[in-house]
């Protein structure tokens, strides 16, 4: 291949690259309130895959079922309402267990397993965008797979 013809490829793969693949964001504009609204809800609650497949779902009737069988609702109930309301809105406190951690915040991004007194203790590390938009860390501490305390850096 030539030079001439190097650049045309370069040019038309530039040209249609942008089209490729699924615009998420345009997908989120086109969708009703209510679904807008449905999405900011659960979007916590989805995995990046389940996020796109979501977006994809083409009327509100296959957005409302798909998020139904996930069983958000379910698991939430489980939780005294405080802790629900704290997973709700992305917060870790005091007297969370690990699955509502989970729920909350997602996987950590690193685990330290310990043993105090023989009991077993855990430190969850997550690194996180703080209220000044500036990353921080925050390590959350258990016992017994109860959140004992959360330490922000």
């Amino acid at each position: 291949m030539n030079t001439r013809q190097s650049i045309f490829v370069l040019v038309l793969f530039l040209l249609l690259a942008p089209g490729c693949g699924p615009n998420f964001h345009d997908m989120y504009l086109r969708m009703p309130e209510q679904d807008k609204d449905l999405y900011a809800n659960s979007r916590q609650f989805l995995t990046e895959t389940q996020r796109e497949k979501f977006l994809q779902l083409e009327t509100s009737e296959e957005r409302t079922a798909f998020v139904e069988k996930l069983k958000v609702g379910e698991r939430l109930d489980r939780f005294p309402p405080h802790v629900r309301s704290a997973i709700q809105a992305a917060r870790v406190v005091p007297g969370m267990t690990t699955e509502a951690v989970l729920l909350s915040w997602g996987k950590p991004a690193e685990i330290d397993r310990r043993d105090v007194d023989d009991v077993p203790a855990e430190c969850w590390i997550y690194t996180r965008s703080g209220e000044s938009g500036l990353l921080t860390t925050h390590k959350i501490y258990f016992l017994r797979q109860i959140v004992t305390e959360v330490i922000v850096e």
